[in-house]
């Protein structure tokens, strides 16, 4: 077998080099959405994929490591370029073992390494765009391709993959519209520029990149911070939705079609019977209900806005709901929200994947069913960073009214506290919706201020007309939230806030 020392050398190297870049990363990030996010997500997609390999005796093959990198990459993959390097990479690594692994490669084996895996970053985009990530995987292939065919060695087979990948990335300046307009390269050609930097050094030698000029990454004057302002209108999906499902068929074209039609930024990667869907869309819940039917377990959701203008250093929340419908309204409150269909299949991966995108310093959990709260406090207790704040929540229609209150909040204001506090005053029970204006008739009053039903799967709407005229009765000026919740039980969750 294969040595795999030099490999777990580059995997750690490539991640090292862009978690120093990710600051400069984010901030030239403007493709497909100017969410600032774009070195954050290639490193923790590379984070994920290092920290399965740490795993492994030292004593791993090569296709041991692959297989625990191209798995953590995947499962871990985040937003629209966690996603495309991921792929890229797991080609790339699989077809290196194929030849015998990063020690032994040989130039041509190289240059039909680098090709097949920009191959795969192509085909997992619905809509691939030039001037991106993907330009500069192939300008990468044709670059060592070149020379492989001459007396080469791999060294200068990489060396050529790097001057290629480097040309190419100052052209995305020009190629890509929203670059041009910001005066920046693209985010995530930068990355996958470093990724093939850090290739190099290890077959080429320490000293093999000293020769080669820098490439810029801003190239107005001063190199000023970028203005993404307007610059949302280039892709209109205001939501961001991912899922890992388990297939054994290839079912990348036949899900790439699904999501297309409600959003767009699609991509779909898959290694070993796992597929990792991306999409940004404005219809969050149709790109949920595809994940539910494919039998995800676990569905993450975030508004592109809310959850990427914030600073990653103040305080995020993470919203955990057995309610498929409940992600759209908690996710357009701020939230990272994690829906986990059934909890007894709910993975700590997941959690610590939501807290991470919540926030780098503090994030707020609020989980309406036991089994997950109780993974969530598991977690706090484990972890020092990003700090946990696990509110003592039980119920969806709580989880509900404290993510509402965080988003009504206003400075000063603690987030944990007065998130615990719309929880602790809204009362919450449960129907069967036989008689669910009885139910809640037993807890409205006068003082009553809102009445939240989460409906579940199969319950019709007509249930809640009779609670609106119920509801008015009692309580006039209350307001009555009615969602489509999805669960599998109770047939209606219910909360009522403001009651004295």
């Amino acid at each position: 077998m294969a040595d795999s020392h030099d490999l777990r050398r580059w995997l750690e190297s490539g991640a090292r080099a862009v978690k120093s870049a990710r600051t400069r990363l984010d901030a030239i990030n403007v493709f497909p959405v100017p969410d600032a996010d774009t070195g954050t997500n290639i490193y923790l997609t590379l984070h994920e994929g290092n920290r399965a390999v740490a795993r492994l005796p030292e004593s791993a093959t090569h296709r041991e490591v692959v297989a625990a990198f191209a798995r953590g990459a995947l499962l871990g993959a985040r937003g629209n370029s966690g996603v495309i390097m991921s792929q890229y990479l797991t080609t790339f690594l699989t077809a290196l073992d194929r030849h015998g692994g990063l020690r032994r490669i040989s130039a041509k084996h190289l240059a039909a390494a680098l090709s097949q895996a920009a191959d795969a970053a192509y085909g997992a985009v619905a809509e691939p765009a030039e001037g991106t990530i993907l330009s500069v995987a192939r300008a990468a292939a044709d670059g060592a391709a070149s020379v492989a065919g001459s007396r080469a060695s791999a060294g200068d087979t990489a060396m050529a993959a790097v001057v290629s990948a480097r040309a190419a990335l100052v052209r995305t300046h020009d190629d890509l519209p929203a670059a041009h307009d910001a005066g920046v390269v693209d985010a995530g050609a930068a990355g996958l520029v470093l990724q093939l930097e850090m290739l190099a050094e290890v077959i080429a030698g320490p000293e093999a990149l000293a020769a080669l000029p820098e490439v810029p990454w801003e190239l107005r004057e001063g190199g000023a911070r970028v203005s993404t302002e307007g610059l949302h209108a280039h892709h209109g999906g205001a939501f961001e939705v991912m899922f890992v499902t388990h297939a054994e068929d290839d079912i990348r074209d036949a899900l790439t079609g699904e999501l297309e039609i409600i959003g767009d930024s699609v991509a779909v990667t898959g290694a070993n019977d796992l597929w990792q869907a991306h999409v940004h869309t404005d219809e969050p819940q149709s790109a949920v209900e595809r994940g539910v039917a494919t039998g995800a377990r676990q569905i993450i959701v975030r508004h592109l806005t809310h959850g990427h203008d914030a600073d990653r250093a103040s305080t995020g929340i993470v919203a955990l709901t057995t309610c498929p419908g409940l992600a759209e309204p908690l996710a357009d409150a701020g939230a990272v929200v994690l829906v986990v269909p059934d909890p007894s299949t709910f993975t700590r991966r997941s959690l610590r994947r939501a807290v991470k995108d919540a926030s780098a310093e503090h994030a707020v959990v609020v989980a309406g069913h036991p089994e997950l709260r109780a993974a969530a406090r598991e977690l706090q207790a484990r972890r020092r960073r990003p700090v946990l704040t696990v509110l003592d929540v039980d119920h969806e229609a709580r989880v509900i009214a404290a993510v509402a209150a965080a988003a009504l909040l206003t400075p000063g204001q603690d987030l944990a506290e007065e998130m615990a506090r719309a929880a602790e005053a809204t009362a919450v029970g449960a129907s069967s919706g036989d008689a669910l204006d009885e139910d809640v008739d037993r807890m409205v009053d006068p003082s009553t201020e809102v009445v939240s039903l989460v409906l579940a799967a199969g319950v019709s709407d007509g249930v809640a007309d009779a609670v609106r005229l119920s509801v008015r009765g009692a309580a006039p000026r209350a307001d009555v939230n009615v969602y489509r919740g999805g669960q599998h039980a109770p047939a209606v969750l219910i909360g009522v806030e403001g009651r004295a």
